[in-house]
């Protein structure tokens, strides 16, 4: 009886997000790593202080600062669905009662 058998790929209808980008390395001393799948949103914290709402490959939702997005190619992606060249560029909403922060889809 041989225990080979054929690879039957990821059902991603079924388990979605299994597919992880990330590795283990038995050696490794680093930190794992984390791979950004898409930024969502974005808002306003005060005048000057943006925050990005990110999507990560193992399906956790964040918000993050500006600082730790800047190099992302997923910022770049956000940037050109909102029509902004920059992050300063991106529009301002005031807060809608019962919300507790802003945010652009």
């Amino acid at each position: 009886m041989s225990l080979i058998r054929v690879h039957i790929p990821n059902d991603d209808e079924r388990f979605p997000r299994h597919d992880m980008k990330s590795y283990y390395d038995f050696g490794a001393v680093d930190k794992p790593k984390w791979f950004v799948d898409e930024i969502l949103a974005h808002r306003w914290v005060g005048r000057a202080h943006l925050e990005f709402q990110v999507r990560w490959t193992l399906g956790d939702v964040t918000w993050e600062p500006l600082a730790e997005c800047k190099e992302l190619e997923a910022l770049d992606e956000y940037l050109e669905l909102c029509g902004a060249k920059r992050p300063c560029d991106l529009p301002r909403k005031p807060d809608l009662p019962g919300r507790s922060h802003q945010s652009h889809d």
